[in-house]
């Protein structure tokens, strides 16, 4: 059995590790991707004044006639930046940063033209879906299952015996460099084999988001939503109610939390989502909490407050904080980057023991 999975753990790793860097390579962009990409748009940082965030808003709608605007997002690099996300007829996305006043910082591609919409964000969109879209994604979480397996393969078979810790963890030099290379692949699995798998299995959870929110129980929308008029849902074309009135709506409701998105009103869906993170809430900027304002008369519609919530919908929405480290803060984004360094190390390692062991039979078949 242990051959076999010696075997296993080998094969499985050289099939997938080119996936695995490239995911290991843009993830130790992505830790801090926010910050650097906030830092590489130049402007003057202004508070938030929700009346002029509002305004912004509807101006950059009223000058791209041809596009709709979904949503507007916090940047998570400044407190006092946002993304208006602007979506034409053939269902490809541009941005406009605005500082907290709207005023316009930048415009560019999010999803599409990624020699424009620069080099991060073409990472970010490498990391996630590989420019493959939702096929992409799929692929991209069933490599982070298979990776998992292979951490725990990895590490079953690296478990030192209780009186050989110390030399596992810190292996001494041989004059063997094949040797040397097994004892040190050994011993950086164990030491972040189990954290990476957390940051593994949450990355991979979040790419099957909504299979894993349907089989918790934890994507239904708020039924108070169910008793909006049919007449509402079916009629609204232009929302009556501006976006800075909804911002303020949902941010009186919570008036510690910080604003993180607001999505449009939509055919079907006449109300704006204020999302905001209250303190508490696992995320660093995208809290989950969210309140529903009604686009024509204002009202508030429904209030999901994720700190109330049971133990399905905390574990879910830790997914993504948990991926990126950010529950533990600084810390946690730094484990983060540690584990992504990891896995690049662990791939150079291993290939480099392959490579040396298939070096070694060739000269002893050739000696013989």
């Amino acid at each position: 059995m242990k051959s076999l999975f010696k075997s296993l753990h080998r094969y499985v790793s050289l099939a997938f590790a080119s996936v695995w860097l490239v995911q290991a390579l843009t993830g130790v962009l992505m830790v801090f991707h926010w910050e650097l990409d906030d830092a590489l748009v130049a402007g003057e940082h202004r508070p938030l004044s929700v009346r002029e965030l509002g305004d912004a808003a509807q101006r950059v709608q009223a000058q791209h006639p041809h596009a709709r605007l979904t949503a507007l997002y916090a940047t998570a690099g400044a407190p006092d930046r946002f993304d208006l996300y602007l979506e034409d007829a053939a269902g490809r996305t541009d941005i406009v940063r605005v500082d907290g006043a709207g005023r316009a910082l930048l415009e560019r591609p999010l999803d599409h033209d990624y020699a424009r919409a620069g080099f991060i964000q073409a990472a970010i969109v490498m990391h996630q879906t590989l420019f493959a879209g939702d096929r992409g994604k799929l692929f991209i979480g069933c490599s982070g299952i298979v990776l998992f397996s292979n951490i725990l393969m990895g590490l079953v078979l690296a478990w030192p015996r209780r009186r050989d810790w110390k030399r596992a963890l810190l292996p001494t030099a041989t004059r063997q460099r094949v040797a040397n290379l097994f004892a040190w692949h050994r011993a950086c699995g164990l030491w972040l084999a189990l954290p990476a798998m957390v940051l593994v299995g949450a990355g991979a959870m979040l790419a099957f988001e909504g299979p894993v929110e349907a089989f918790f129980g934890t994507d239904a929308a708020p039924p108070e939503l169910a008793t909006v008029p049919a007449s509402q849902v079916d009629s609204l074309t232009t929302a009556i109610v501006t976006p800075a009135v909804a911002l303020q709506r949902g941010l009186d409701r919570f008036p510690t939390a910080t604003l993180a998105s607001l999505r449009m009103p939509a055919p079907g869906a006449p109300w704006y989502r204020v999302r905001v993170r209250q303190p508490g809430e696992a995320a660093r900027v995208y809290g989950t909490t969210a309140i529903y304002v009604s686009a024509v008369d204002g009202r508030v519609l429904a209030v999901d407050d994720p700190l109330r919530a049971g133990l399905n919908r905390r574990g879910v929405d830790a997914l993504y904080p948990l991926h990126t480290g950010e529950i533990g803060g600084w810390l946690g984004r730094l484990v983060s980057l540690s584990v992504a360094l990891w896995l690049l190390g662990m791939l150079v390692l291993g290939v480099s023991l392959w490579s040396g062991r298939r070096r070694s039979r060739r000269v002893l078949s050739a000696v013989t």
